[in-house]
């Protein structure tokens, strides 16, 4: 709440100040309810950083080595009101008041860096753009016409110029801390306030004696809102709290309006500028315009570089979903409709005159049992065993897949004619090579013991030059298969022959 009571008693004070110079002018009765404001909006800066955590503290105690200053500049201009002596122009008061500005332009610095938002480049490229447009513009409007002031005293027109420059950048690096922030604290907007208050009291350097004395008056009172105001950012619960990052930003059409009107900004002051020969802010301009066509190139390589990355990812998802729809979730194996379309895709290559090709149907032994004493658990990480397994048997160019349940397909493409045999003794050694390490135990910490499965396994082969259909060397395969089960389990039967030599291990019970 002292934030609130901070702006209430400064409001008032700044409301007296401004009867007080309206009634009478320059009185020491106002000058002392001037200084009261300002000593106001030191204590609340200094007690505001006091009370903050380290990490925040830093930003309000430069805010507060500003306002000590300005109230130090103040002290001297009401002691020479009270002395009755008029302070030149420039005074050493001015000097003072300018002196202020770098601790509070360090203070929104240090609040930018705070701002998670400084790491989201597109909307800082953006801010700056903005920012930029927002300068040329200070600068032909308010800093400009000052070279037109005091034509016989260059240091008074210089310590003019100063003043609103420094506004002006203070101004500007608050517009980048908003644009480049998702939400801003209530103690930023306050600071904001601040500062175009301060913005507002220092241009009645350029419209005293343009514009109506009332309209200077109303703007005086800037100065002791401008200290009030940052008193009250201080304070306030959020300012220790950095602004919210603002994610990346997509190219609404607000944001696109907005960074087109400050890139114009600077040609369409400049032209004004020739187009009234006054000339003070065609440099500026020119220096803006080049300022702003960086940014722009540099924001549009940040926008590609989004986008690439944006494509990246969705390849990557492609892929992740190409391979969900054609792999098993439990054993990683591509399942049966892949499997059927490399099998086909073999067979054709078969029958044109290419290698043959052999398909491995393999039924598990014991698996049943093993489910039954272990639980499902257990069963999945016997099939995830068994199908690394089958992948480490396989060559290159062949593919393992779950057909479903506790049966897997292998296929076996590019088999060597060894011997005129058509590929018969190498589809034969794989298959005994699969039933060998099917049968080793599997542990694992999902098994209370290691578990032991077998492998009966149905082969069928399909030869050089021979035109089969998937559906049928899988039928040969299943019923070989069957076959073995039945001969015995823990065995390898070729279809088309009546028994196939060799190793038989023992069948799992």
């Amino acid at each position: 709440m002292a934030w609130r009571w901070v702006l209430l008693l400064g409001a008032a004070g700044t409301a007296a100040y401004g009867v007080l110079f309206s009634a009478a002018g320059w009185t020491e009765t106002t000058a002392v309810v001037y200084l009261l404001v300002s000593v106001l909006g030191t204590a609340g800066s200094v007690a505001g950083a006091s009370r903050l955590p380290r990490s925040a503290a830093a930003v309000w105690w430069w805010a507060a080595a500003s306002q000590v200053l300005s109230t130090g500049a103040t002290v001297l201009f009401v002691r020479d009101t009270f002395a009755g002596t008029a302070p030149a122009d420039p005074a050493v008061e001015d000097a003072a008041y300018l002196l202020a500005y770098p601790p509070v332009v360090v203070a929104v610095v240090l609040l930018l860096r705070r701002s998670r938002g400084s790491r989201a480049p597109g909307a800082l490229v953006d801010a700056t753009v903005i920012g930029a447009g927002l300068a040329v513009l200070g600068w032909a409007v308010l800093v400009g016409p000052v070279a037109d002031l005091h034509p016989a005293d260059p240091v008074a027109r210089l310590c003019t110029a100063a003043f609103l420059t420094c506004d002006v950048l203070l101004l500007v690096l608050l517009v980048v801390l908003l644009a480049s922030s998702a939400g801003a604290s209530r103690s930023t907007w306050l600071t904001v306030a601040a500062s175009v208050c301060g913005l507002c009291a220092d241009t009645t350097y350029v419209l005293d004696g343009v514009a109506p004395p009332a309209l200077t008056a109303v703007l005086s009172l800037g100065w002791g809102a401008c200290s009030t105001l940052w008193a009250a950012a201080a304070l306030h619960p959020s300012a220790a709290q950095p602004p919210s990052a603002r994610p990346a930003p997509a190219f609404s059409r607000l944001r696109l309006v907005a960074m087109l009107g400050a890139a114009l900004l600077a040609p369409a002051t400049l032209a004004l500028d020739l187009l009234t020969h006054r000339g003070a802010a065609s440099w500026p301009a020119v220096a803006a315009s080049g300022a702003v066509s960086v940014l722009v190139v540099c924001r549009l390589g940040l926008a590609l570089r989004v986008t690439a990355a944006s494509l990246s990812e969705l390849e990557l998802a492609r892929r992740a979903l190409e391979h969900q729809a054609n792999h098993d979730v439990l054993t990683g194996l591509p399942h049966r409709a892949a499997v059927v379309e490399r099998l086909t895709s073999a067979l054709t290559a078969a029958a044109a005159g290419g290698p043959g090709v052999g398909v491995l149907f393999v039924d598990l032994d014991g698996f049943k049992s093993v489910n039954d004493t272990q639980g499902h658990r257990a069963g999945d990480e016997v099939l995830r065993a068994v199908a690394a397994r089958l992948a480490s048997c396989l060559r290159e160019g062949d593919v393992a897949g779950r057909w479903g349940g506790d049966e897997f397909v292998v296929v076996l493409t590019a088999l060597e004619d060894d011997d005129g045999d058509g590929g018969e003794g190498a589809l034969l050694r794989v298959a005994r090579r699969v039933v060998a390490e099917v049968a080793e135990p599997v542990a694992s910490a999902d098994l209370a013991v290691p578990a032991t499965v077998g492998a009966s396994v149905g082969a069928a082969l399909a030869r050089r030059g021979t035109a089969r259909t998937a559906d049928a060397v899988l039928h040969d395969a299943d019923t070989a298969a069957y076959r073995a089960k039945a001969a015995g389990r823990g065995r390898v039967e070729l279809s088309g022959t009546a028994r196939v030599p060799g190793l038989r291990l023992p069948a799992p019970r």
